[in-house]
């Protein structure tokens, strides 16, 4: 503020407390005492004389003074519990009036010493004053006398900022010969706006990691290195916000994209965590982002090279799930094997492979993360312990593993769901598989007298298996089914050749033989009957009875080694056969088939008249032989 320097003298004669007034009266006073003290010669002398006395004084400036009520304060309550923020603005207002009108500065300071005017070199207004003493921390713009003033500093981390800071708020006026300052501080009006005020400084925040990897389910624990210096009143709680991007809203202390996890109220003093829980369905990967960001109480965020740096975690791959409850074998019906010596195809296995990774493997497109199975079926009482899947575990008689060559098991199966749900929401494929099995797998069924294992069954074993190659437990069918007897046989030759014999004759021994073949998955014996001889047999044309033109096959006598033919049993008619307890035993070789051979013999009757070559047929019939002699 500047003033018309033409105005001056009236400025000067108004300014002061000591009026013209007062100064003549002084003059008339220093008269009366000089008459009192001169003679008369030089009264007369006087009153004989007249004449003038010029009159000076100076009129000191008087400082300006507070508004009552509006003293010095700070603009924003800045205490213990609301800080100003390291960075932010504190401010102080007041009000004051000067007696000559003059224009004033408002100052804040840190000690309590009056503060030090400073008179203007030039222009009014351009030297604000300083304080005498410690760190001014503002000071106004000049300022209209009784209009409201403001000063403001910006905080900092340092001096000459510290926690708590005790402050006095004073005016100066702006004279241009005598500045002065106010003869009173003040130190706020009220309990909330007074000395001191407080800087909240920024947590430090060094390091960030987590607990490792964490399978799908499991949970993230996030760890921070992080302190808070502030101390004054109470240590600040700090507080960790993790976020799936780079970005955090300092107005809403959020992640301005996705948030992974934070700290929960009321935080900590120091090294601050929080924790996520993973979906029971989430892909395995090594670069899920973790931006960590710390802030405290009061919403100050950290400084330190750990605030806002990507240091991912990773899930866990984990090998995928087969519910035993999922698997059908055979659609849970007995296994009928249909073809003798050979493999019977057409059973089925159906079963559902779960991963907890999804069924979608990171990446997307037809990346599939579960990728194949392990699988066997086997008898009970073999288990997967021994048909694990592996082809060293192949026995075509109770275990038939998915890692034999498909020359050896053609186990086929198909995925009916062909693609996964993109984004990992899905984590299940179904299989449909069919299989074969060989005519000598284990029958199960009937009891004690029927096959060695009739207190067992047959089940289904599988694994899943996934794009890292993790293999899932192998679980077992929970609706077993029974496996059923296969009788069957066949005969090495179908011709009998007895030797030629005069009418009334008979071999000496059983010399003639017949190989059978066990074609079924039992021990057998043999029913053995058979039809009469004479040259006009044929299979539905039998001989007709006749002493001279017919054998009867009684004549016929068999036994299982070459006996005299005496000790052999005669032939049954074929309609009520005879057993042969020969106890071949149950095959166990697919290539190499169980087999028992029948010795026969034959006599002519002497009643026998016509020569030629005589023909008939017998019958061979499979019977389960006790399961003690497989």
């Amino acid at each position: 503020m500047t003033y018309n320097k033409q105005e001056l003298p009236r400025y000067v004669e108004t300014a002061g407390k000591i009026t013209v007034l007062t100064a003549l009266t002084g003059v008339l006073i220093f008269a009366f005492v000089f008459i009192l003290n001169i003679g008369k010669t030089e009264l007369q002398k006087a009153e004989a004389q007249s004449g003038t006395a010029t009159t000076t004084l100076t009129v000191l400036n008087t400082p300006p003074v507070w508004t009552v009520g509006q003293e010095g304060r700070e603009e924003i309550p800045s205490s213990t519990s609301t800080p100003t923020n390291s960075g932010d603005t504190v401010s102080w207002i007041g009000r004051a009036t000067d007696a000559n009108n003059a224009p004033y500065f408002l100052i804040v300071c840190s000690t309590s010493a009056t503060p030090t005017a400073q008179q203007s070199t030039s222009t009014l207004g351009t030297n604000p004053p300083i304080c005498s003493a410690g760190t001014r921390f503002a000071v106004s713009t000049s300022t209209v006398s009784g209009q409201q003033a403001r000063a403001a500093t910006t905080t900092t981390e340092v001096a000459p900022f510290s926690e708590s800071n005790a402050w006095w708020a004073w005016v100066c006026d702006d004279d241009p010969v005598n500045p002065r300052c106010s003869t009173t501080s003040s130190q706020g009006t009220t309990a909330t706006n007074s000395s001191p005020f407080n800087v909240n400084r920024r947590p430090v925040f060094t390091t960030f990691n987590n607990g490792g990897p964490t399978n799908p389910g499991g949970t993230v624990q996030f760890l921070s290195s992080s302190t808070d210096p502030d101390v004054v009143d109470a240590e600040d709680t700090i507080f960790l916000t993790v976020c799936g991007s780079a970005g955090f809203s300092t107005t809403t202390l959020s992640c301005t994209g996705v948030t992974v996890a934070s700290t929960s109220v009321p935080g900590s003093l120091a090294n601050a965590t929080t924790s996520r829980v993973l979906p029971a369905i989430i892909q395995d990967d090594n670069n899920y982002a973790a931006f960590p960001y710390v802030h405290d109480q009061h919403g100050h965020v950290a400084s330190g090279g750990a605030q806002g740096v990507n240091v991912p975690y990773t899930v866990s791959n984990v090998a995928p799930t087969v519910a035993g409850g999922t698997l059908s074998l055979n659609g849970g019906s007995p296994i009928t094997l249909t073809n003798p010596g050979a493999q019977t195809t057409g059973f089925t296995l159906a079963y559902t492979v779960a991963d907890a990774n999804s069924c979608d493997a990171v990446g997307g497109g037809n990346a599939d993360e579960i990728t194949g199975y392990v699988a066997s079926v086997f008898r009970s009482g073999v288990g997967t312990s021994t048909c694990n899947g592996s082809a060293g575990s192949y026995n075509p008689n109770n275990c038939y593993p998915s890692g034999v060559a498909t020359s050896t098991w053609n186990l086929a199966c198909t995925a009916s769901t062909t693609s996964c749900t993109a984004g990992g929401a899905d984590d299940t494929i179904i299989y449909n598989c069919t299989f074969p099995l060989w005519f000598i797998a284990d029958p199960t069924n009937g009891t004690s007298t029927d096959t060695n294992f009739h207190l067992q069954h047959w089940a289904a074993g599988v694994a899943g298996v996934d794009n890292n190659n993790a293999t899932g437990s192998m679980s077992t069918s929970t609706t077993p089914v029974e496996l059923n007897s296969l009788v069957a046989i066949g005969l090495q030759t179908n011709l009998i050749a007895y030797s030629q014999l005069e009418p009334g004759t008979n071999m000496p021994t059983l010399s003639a033989s017949t190989t059978l073949r066990v074609l079924g998955n039992t021990g057998l014996n043999q029913l053995l009957g058979g039809d009469s001889m004479c040259g006009t047999y044929s299979p539905g044309n039998p001989c007709p009875v006749s002493a001279t033109t017919t054998i009867p096959q009684s004549e016929q006598r068999y036994a299982t080694s070459a006996v005299a033919y005496g000790s052999g049993t005669p032939l049954q008619p074929t309609s009520t056969p005879g057993l042969l307890l020969n106890q071949i035993p149950k095959p166990t070789s697919t290539s190499t088939p169980a087999t028992g051979q029948t010795f026969w013999g034959i006599a002519v009757p002497g009643s026998i008249s016509l020569a030629g070559s005589y023909t008939g047929q017998n019958t061979f019939t499979g019977a389960v032989s006790s399961p003690a002699t497989w």
